[in-house]
């Protein structure tokens, strides 16, 4: 081999060795809040069959349940907990939650309310307390804003991890085997060989995660810096609208969205004084839906958004950031996929902690 030809080789396999080194290190950096928050969303992933297994086994939307009903519904649930000074969000039935879901501010607890008698589900509410525990881990790691920051920066730190350890691994392409991404017997010397392969294997799924998943936590921390989305004001307000029970309005809000479904709803509360409902429009990923209507009380003043399929393209794209990564209102194949992709962002890091620390003790 000429001096020429040793010389490209010398500077690549430097270049490897700084970015092995920058790997382990940001990794290391990362360990603990990536396993935190793979551990959390992977349990979060089926948390809709989980209610429905172990808290609703016999709840079904009826096929003639349309907005008029949960108009009437509406209004019951609103006198139920109208002596509350706490907000609630609530959340209408649909065909894959027939139910509602009323969240209380104060103290976010949950409750799941029956269709047929809007009496509360009362057993094994013990999954309720642990969704949502998950759900705060998974968000926020109990600590608001700087839980999210750290978050969002275990994220950035991720998707550098997941591209650095395909340039590593690819010059050992040719090692591959199934048996490193499937063994049958774990052994703590082969920890490295899981850690390289699979991790190559599932990282067009980690990065839809991990890109996903930074992208909405900063849209959150920049939110108050932002410009507020495009909406339009109806020049009509709503007549007698301090008057109205939350299921009239209801009805009034459906009219800007005739072919929409509710999902989350906001009744009037200390502090707020408004009536906003939330639409998913058909054929569209979101679960919940982007597209809503806000009615000022007691003016009746309607504020409507901008409906989610009549955005700009990249709106539209950042609109499907929470269905890519969480799975929720997507095939049952890709939610299958983001369960591999959790289960795996925490394969990866318990072997690469484990690795580093065997290599240094």
């Amino acid at each position: 081999m000429t001096a020429a030809n040793a010389r490209p080789r010398r500077v690549h396999k430097a270049r490897d060795r700084l970015l092995l080194r920058w790997h382990r290190w940001l990794g290391l950096g990362a360990l603990v809040f990536l396993l935190l928050a793979a551990f959390s969303g992977s349990l979060l992933v089926y948390k809709q069959a989980l209610i429905k297994q172990l808290i609703t086994p016999r709840a079904d939307l009826p096929a003639d349940y349309g907005v008029a009903q949960m108009a009437l519904q509406l209004d019951a649930i609103a006198e139920r907990i109208k002596g509350d000074n706490s907000g609630y969000l609530i959340k209408a039935p649909n065909t894959e939650e027939p139910y509602w879901a009323l969240t209380r501010d104060a103290d976010r607890s949950v409750q799941l309310l029956a269709l047929d008698s809007l009496q509360t589900y009362e057993e094994n509410l013990w999954l309720l307390q642990a969704l949502s525990f998950f759900r705060h881990l998974h968000t926020e790691l109990f600590a608001g804003v700087v839980g999210e920051a750290v978050l969002f920066a275990s994220g950035v730190l991720g998707l550098f991890l997941a591209i650095s350890g395909v340039i590593l691994w690819w010059p050992t392409k040719r090692s591959f085997r199934w048996r490193w991404v499937f063994p049958r017997q774990i052994k703590l010397s082969y920890l490295m060989h899981y850690h390289r392969h699979a991790g190559t294997l599932v990282t067009p799924v980690l990065l839809i995660i991990l890109l996903t998943g930074s992208i909405m936590l900063w849209q959150k921390l920049t939110k108050p810096l932002l410009v507020p989305p495009p909406s339009s004001q109806l020049p009509q307000p709503i007549p007698a609208a301090a008057s109205a029970t939350a299921g009239q309005l209801l009805l009034q809000a459906q009219q800007q969205v005739a072919d929409g479904w509710p999902t989350y709803i906001r009744l009037p509360a200390p502090g707020m004084a408004a009536m906003s409902v939330r639409y998913r429009l058909p054929d569209e990923w979101h679960p919940n839906g982007r597209t809503s209507v806000k009615i000022e009380l007691p003016s009746g003043l309607v504020t409507l958004s901008a409906r989610a399929d009549q955005v700009d393209w990249p709106q539209r794209l950042i609109n499907q950031n929470y269905p890519l990564h969480s799975g929720y209102g997507m095939h049952p194949f890709y939610r299958l996929l983001i369960l591999v992709g959790g289960i795996t962002l925490f394969w990866l890091s318990l072997t690469g902690g484990w690795s580093f620390l065997r290599r240094h003790h």
